[in-house]
């Protein structure tokens, strides 16, 4: 695997005790600092995700499309931080990471499982995530919608999570798009690494429950969510799928890119949600390269 995980380093400890706006700040500043370490060891992730690349002899578009990932993982980390030390009134920050155990070499086997599981699967979620928690701060910002960790947060701090969300979701679409042309370009050169990928990571129930525990810790119903999840996912597979079939596509593909250009920059004006913005971008340049 290419990942990390680490420990975060408190000031002093936080106490949850007191009225219902207390406490829904402690466990937001908890689900923060828990997002911020990992962000922190996505830093470490994606140099060493660059190293397997360049050792792999990849193309460099992609090997230069991992380095400014891991640099798009460094504000990600200090602006998640930053959010957690907010809402716990504590400052937080990164603690050491544990002592790294890779070992590169040349083996692009091991990286397509790597960059599917992590990538394809994990970061696509966590864009997704990202774009349903969006949607969701929205409606209680202009619905004043109840019973939400969000609702006892003031609306200047739930503007600033929000608008921090929107740039982390399109920021995590690129890393998403990211993991599947590395995937796509495996594919095109070690078709048994590309099998075993489909195998062991595409496989249908090993998807579902991913799907599934993603779902369960985002905000939003969570059947809506799953649904959503999985429905967006499948077109981004499909589009992968797409891309490297050997069947006349030109239309569909045509069709895929136009619409993307159009829907490049997400906003409250465009009508259309940010959780298709994500997927629009992933597909855009999966297809359209």
């Amino acid at each position: 695997a290419l990942s990390w995980t680490g420990e975060a380093l408190m000031e002093t400890q936080a106490s949850h005790t007191g009225n219902v706006t207390t406490h829904d700040r402690f466990l937001l500043g908890e689900d923060w600092t828990h997002r911020a370490l990992g962000e922190h060891a996505s830093v470490a992730s994606f140099s060493a995700f660059s190293i397997a690349l360049m050792t792999n002899q990849a193309p460099s578009d992609l090997v230069n499309d991992a380095l400014k990932a891991g640099l798009d993982e460094v504000r990600h980390a200090k602006v998640s931080f930053d959010i957690a030390s907010r809402l716990s009134g504590k400052e937080v920050g990164p603690g050491p990471l544990p002592p790294s155990s890779h070992e590169f070499g040349h083996d692009l086997k091991a990286l397509a499982l790597a960059v599917a599981r992590e990538g394809c699967v994990d970061e696509t979620l966590s864009a997704f995530a990202a774009a349903v928690e969006v949607e969701h701060i929205n409606e209680v910002l202009e619905m004043g919608m109840q019973e939400t960790l969000y609702s006892n947060i003031g609306r200047d701090m739930l503007t600033l999570i929000r608008d921090e969300l929107v740039t982390i979701a399109m920021d995590e679409s690129n890393h998403s798009a990211l993991a599947w042309r590395t995937l796509g370009w495996v594919c095109g050169v070690d078709s048994n690494a590309c099998d075993s990928v489909y195998t062991d990571v595409f496989e249908e129930s090993h998807l579902e429950m991913r799907f599934k525990q993603r779902a369960d810790s985002s905000f939003g119903k969570e059947l809506a969510v799953l649904s959503s999840m999985r429905g967006e996912w499948t077109k981004i597979f499909n589009a992968h799928q797409v891309a490297h079939s050997d069947a006349d596509e030109k239309p569909v593909t045509e069709s895929i890119c136009k619409k993307a250009d159009i829907a490049e920059v997400w906003g409250d004006e465009s009508g259309q949600s940010l959780l298709t913005s994500v997927t629009e971008n992933v597909l855009r340049q999966v297809l359209c390269r």
